[in-house]
């Protein structure tokens, strides 16, 4: 009897892409219900389950040409067939891999509240660009023309060594995709908890890196099978998996709790431009200094205050603020009004004066 793992394969692609679905349609229902708007995550997130949709269809379409099986108990046409689904099925991976890393990037950039720190977003984001699109060209033309998906008849010596490289690059990307919100989200004023639990999202695509580091793993093993046809399908597994998580990992940050962070202010947009504000102020050096300032007459409003506020003057003297108010009328006794409220501080000072020989006298001045 024939060993098939064609059933396994078929089993674990479907229960991963409807997984993938699901998320999808949970991040889109909650995101709604709290966000509702459409930002361009939304769109790189749906490409990147589109090609996931593409690229487990021709999964399962290699399953039906003979691929989990001996190679032996294939025939040539169906090989032929199950090779060529494996190559698109390639190129469309890569690109699902891509997008669902540009959503993640596109919702730092959101929360990001510096300019300084959206360029390095920008930065990482061009690079991934660049880096799905050279996987894109490697995995098309790694093998030889005129049959570029044939790596079983020697036609592609670099086959294993290049996709072993084309892993190892992608947890390195994912590594940078955890560590640029650490970053970011460490410098935040905000309680540790909530830092600790912003934190945990992102850190919830450590899982993708585990999951490439087994295909790796496998990877070696297959480079030395004899019918790499049958024992490739750990790494089709693998593969699967990666994929689904990748998307599931895009999904998880819009979870309410983190979605409820951001509402909080923890992370608000308007918090944001505060600080971004307060920092380009500082970066230019035209802060105010508050020894760079003198008097300078102010208007009397209707409660009665007289401000005096401040004009720059050069440095070294000193400077400060007066604010001085008549009593409310009776109108305002006992009432909410805002003046009620003030706590007035009263100062007694003694002013000695000389008269020639006499003694001094002093007179109490209290405000």
């Amino acid at each position: 009897m024939d060993t098939s793992f064609t059933p396994i394969v078929q089993i674990v692609t479907w229960f991963l892409l409807i997984t993938c679905s699901l998320s999808i349609v949970a991040r889109g229902v909650t995101k709604a219900a709290v966000v509702r708007s459409i930002t361009l995550d939304d769109y790189f997130i749906s490409l990147s389950w589109v090609f996931a949709v593409v690229q487990s269809v021709l999964v399962s379409l290699q399953t039906l040409h003979g691929y989990g099986k001996p190679l032996a108990s294939v025939r040539p046409a169906e090989v032929e067939v199950d090779l060529k689904l494996q190559y698109v099925a390639a190129l469309v991976y890569i690109s699902s891999l891509c997008f669902a890393k540009l959503a993640v990037l596109a919702l730092v950039r959101i929360i990001t509240p510096l300019r300084r720190d959206r360029g390095i977003t920008y930065g990482l984001a061009l690079l991934v660009a660049l880096w799905a699109f050279s996987g894109e060209f490697a995995a098309a033309f790694i093998c030889k023309l005129p049959r570029p998906w044939d790596y079983l008849e020697g036609n592609c010596p670099g086959h294993y060594s290049w996709w072993t490289y084309f892993e190892i690059s992608n947890i390195l990307t994912d590594t940078a995709l955890i560590a640029l919100p650490f970053g970011f989200i460490w410098r935040i004023q905000a309680p540790m908890t909530k830092k600790a639990s912003a934190l945990s999202f992102f850190s919830f695509r450590i899982i993708v890196i585990g999951a490439t580091a087994c295909k790796l793993v496998f990877l070696q093993r297959t480079r030395s099978s004899n019918d790499p046809l049958l024992d490739s399908w750990t790494v089709t597994v693998c593969t699967q998996t990666i994929q689904c998580l990748s998307i599931v990992s895009a999904c998880f940050l819009y979870l309410k709790p983190f979605l409820d962070s951001i509402e909080s202010g923890f992370i608000s947009n308007e918090d944001m431009r505060r600080q971004a504000s307060i920092a380009q102020t500082q970066q230019r050096g035209d802060a105010p200094s508050p020894l760079n300032a003198s008097f300078s007459a102010g208007n009397t409003n209707r409660a009665g205050i007289t401000t005096i506020g401040l004009r720059n003057m050069a440095r070294g003297r000193h400077a400060t603020t007066i604010t001085a108010g008549h009593s409310l009328s009776r109108d305002e006794t006992g009432s909410q009004h805002s003046q009620s409220r003030i706590i007035k501080e009263t100062k007694t000072f003694t002013v000695e004066k000389s008269n020639g020989n006499s003694g001094c006298s002093s007179a109490d001045l209290e405000r």
